[in-house]
């Protein structure tokens, strides 16, 4: 008798781990079709955070420039404390805006974030728009491959809020 018992012993506690099992996948499952579903809009989320901390460090460093009594250049300690401060141009109004060239665009996301050019393994692109009247950059715009994207505005300082290329 106590084959028998222990043996439907056994025969139940495999059932309840078949049942376990299948009850982990669906979880998983249901996970993963949320994920992917909700996928856009998390990096929506995430890259109107990214546009805001850009917006946040250009008004910390016009913030520096007014304490600085106004010069053309401003001292900025980086994130590693133990490096050189960067020397960031600004224009007359206090924005960042380095010099005229390809790279312009570029340069004011590496001297704003301190951060290589990518949002969650994703590369940003970095386009400069510029000025038909004396071919200055306009303004700067970066984004995704997914097609969001903000604007900076070196002349005014105006970061966009992140939008969405249709």
């Amino acid at each position: 008798m106590t084959t028998r018992s222990s043996f439907a012993k056994r025969e139940k506690s495999l059932a309840e781990q078949v049942i376990i099992v299948l009850m982990v996948a669906a979880l998983m499952a249901s996970f993963v079709y949320y994920f992917f579903k909700e996928e856009a809009e998390i990096t929506q989320v995430g890259f109107s955070s990214l546009a805001s901390r850009f917006a946040s460090q250009v008004t910390a460093i016009k913030a520096q420039w007014y304490m600085d009594k106004q010069p053309n250049m401003v001292y900025v300690k980086t994130a590693n404390l133990d490096d050189e401060p960067l020397l960031i141009k600004v224009n007359k109004n206090g924005w960042v805006q380095p010099v005229e060239n390809d790279n312009a665009c570029k340069a004011i996301w590496q001297w704003v974030m301190q951060t290589p050019l990518f949002f969650m393994k994703q590369p940003i692109s970095v386009y400069s728009v510029t000025d038909n009247i004396n071919s200055s950059v306009s303004h700067c715009r970066y984004s995704l491959p997914s097609g969001e994207f903000f604007e900076y505005w070196p002349k005014t300082g105006k970061v966009s809020q992140v939008k969405r290329d249709i």
